[in-house]
């Protein structure tokens, strides 16, 4: 029987399968191949050099700045991101009125492209007609330079976490709708506060959903590219580039053409060690015992 399920099955993983090593497996082990070349991506040959794109990148410091970015939206990004989610799901778990609505509302920032966001956000963060430095006039403050040299990267990470927190929250908030209202009702009756029902009984029930989505934020936030390059503007300031940002600007440049397409493959490769890290890191933390209901 189990033979007769196992030649029934491959005829349909194949394409699946094929598919995955041509257009995703294939791709990395080639740019896995081609961060060992100096190349710029349009002749022919590609001159062998070795690790010598890896022993660059360890004395880059534009490198070791866009990667200190990378890791800042990363940690600190989710660490809010997360609070603020967290805080949602355990509003939610109250029984509020209108959960539809309050979803929609948390969710909407998703629908709208990056690039888009990006745009609304450079004329809130505007030092002369910005929505923000007009509320610190009218109160007798003085404008703040948002997006400046010094303060731009963070105005950016604020504005990721505001649009980033909705889809991570509905994530967590998916976890809670299978929590049957009873244990609630139960935990209540007993005299448990808010804190103790969301600490003992909301989190332990959800670990295996919040752990899925801690993941896929670090995915996200590793290679998180369009809303940046559009915030940045028409040349971003190196000040705000994550290694993302950093890689496509080296691989195609801005208007300026770079085309240095080895070394931006080696920091292609960095990010993926990265991700694997941060997954399997993510993996081993998160493993517990799952609660069944």
């Amino acid at each position: 029987m189990k033979a007769g399920r196992k030649k029934l099955t491959i005829p349909y993983l194949i394409p699946a399968v094929s598919l995955y090593l041509i257009f995703f497996i294939g791709p990395a082990i080639y740019g896995i191949w081609i961060s060992f070349n100096e190349w710029s991506g349009f002749t022919d040959d590609m001159k062998f050099v070795g690790l010598k794109n890896y022993e660059k990148l360890m004395v880059d410091p534009i490198y070791w700045q866009s990667f200190f970015n990378m890791i800042l939206i990363l940690f600190v990004g989710g660490i809010f991101v997360f609070l603020i989610g967290f805080l949602f799901t355990a509003l939610m778990s109250q029984g509020v009125v209108a959960k539809k609505a309050i979803r929609a509302i948390i969710f909407f920032p998703q629908i709208i492209a990056p690039i888009a966001l990006a745009v609304v956000w450079n004329y809130l963060y505007r030092f002369d007609i910005g929505f923000f430095n007009s509320i610190l006039t009218s109160i007798g403050l003085n404008p703040v330079n948002w997006t400046g040299p010094n303060s731009i990267m963070m105005s950016a990470l604020i504005a990721i976490i505001w649009y980033s927190t909705g889809f991570y929250a509905i994530i967590l908030l998916a976890g809670v709708d299978k929590i049957p209202n009873t244990i609630f009702e139960a935990a209540r009756v007993e005299g448990a506060s808010t804190f103790k029902i969301f600490t003992k009984i909301t989190l332990p029930l959800i670990w295996d959903v919040m752990s899925i989505a801690i993941i896929l934020w670090g995915i996200n936030a590793i290679r998180l590219f369009d809303f940046l390059f559009a915030f940045g503007g028409a040349e971003p300031p190196t000040r705000m580039w994550n290694t993302a940002m950093y890689q496509f600007i080296l691989g195609f440049g801005q208007r300026t053409p770079i085309y240095q397409l080895g070394y931006s493959s080696a920091i292609a490769v960095t990010m993926i060690f990265v991700v694997l890290l941060f997954v399997v890191t993510g993996r081993k933390l998160f493993k517990r015992e799952v609660y069944e209901l």
